[in-house]
């Protein structure tokens, strides 16, 4: 049993990785949690110089965003310190950018950690390795759960600019129906955002743009319902499940595509075209509010920053054994 977690490092390879939501909550809340040491190692860093200045037992390497990554993990290996690498949006449908730099550092790795049960399986049948699953964690406090939907609706979509293409397909979705809906868009990129909705000449659909920022929480309980649509490809099959447990964990209403990724909520959460489930809500408000709640109950149980950072002392201290 590990006592202290003085001699660890956590380590993100971009400058500011607390506008990375998978750095927050796959990363940086577990550290700060477990008083573990956060590092930033940037391309300009010497890698043995790096290691041998904090003299680690055990690195945790958070998503590589350069190729130094890969010599970090080859000098850790050659001074006998221990790797557990974090992969997100690891796929496999071409090898690209930051992507393929995740076997090399896998193969390096003492552990290797996914996010989600459909993202281990596919890492196993690509490169035979087993990874261990930790989720990521809820960011928001907890919210109590709408009570009732109001209509026109007021809708959220937030997410990185890397899912416009997600808002467009889940825009086309509700603009089948003829329904009036108030859709605030949450995300880091306004130019990007606009260039994706002036697409569509929405009649009774109002859309404000909010720059992503620390206090997102607020503007997502200024509405009721949560859409989450997904593209189904590589990209996206390997996502973790961050948005949908902080909708339902800010008690708000989610509606998200059905993919084999979104199967844990089928409970908790419409599962279907956006459009769709927007019909069904207006049709089951009270089966809807039902299916929140328990969804609530769900992820504070199962996502809470206690459990999550447990998971992680329980892999640390097999690592270091």
């Amino acid at each position: 049993m590990v006592n202290s977690n003085n001699d660890i490092l956590w380590i993100f390879s971009w400058p500011t990785p607390e506008t990375i939501p998978s750095y927050v909550v796959g990363g940086i809340m577990p550290a700060d949690y477990l008083n573990i040491q956060k590092i930033i190692f940037l391309e300009n860093h010497d890698p043995k110089s790096f290691l041998l200045k904090f003299k680690p037992r055990l690195i945790i390497i958070n998503k590589a965003l350069h190729s130094k990554v890969t010599l970090l993990a080859q000098e850790a290996r050659d001074l006998n310190i221990k790797i557990i690498s974090v992969f997100d949006d690891w796929h496999f449908s071409y090898k690209k950018l930051f992507f393929e730099y995740n076997e090399i550092i896998a193969n390096y790795s003492d552990a290797i950690v996914v996010k989600t049960a459909n993202a281990a399986n596919l890492v196993k049948k690509n490169i035979g390795l087993i990874p261990n699953i930790i989720h990521d964690c809820l960011r928001f406090d907890s919210q109590e759960p709408i009570r009732d939907i109001k209509y026109p609706f007021e809708i959220c979509w937030f997410g990185m600019h890397t899912n416009h293409d997600t808002l467009e397909k889940g825009l086309n979705e509700i603009e089948k129906f003829d329904y009036e809906c108030n859709i605030r868009i949450i995300t880091d990129r306004h130019d990007l955002a606009r260039e994706t909705v002036k697409k569509f000449k929405l009649k009774k659909i109002n859309l404000n743009l909010i720059k992503w920022n620390n206090l997102a929480d607020k503007e997502i309980m200024k509405s009721d319902i949560v859409i989450i649509p997904y593209i189904n490809d590589q990209k996206r099959s390997v996502k973790s499940h961050n948005r949908i447990i902080d909708s339902l964990n800010l008690g708000r209403l989610t509606i998200i595509s059905k993919l084999a990724l979104t199967k844990d909520f089928e409970e908790y959460c419409y599962l279907g075209d956006i459009g769709e489930g927007l019909k069904w809500v207006k049709e089951n408000q009270q089966l809807a509010i039902n299916m929140l709640t328990e969804g609530s109950k769900f992820v504070k149980n199962n996502y809470n920053i206690k459990k999550i950072s447990n998971e992680w002392q329980k892999l640390i201290n097999q690592t270091l054994k």
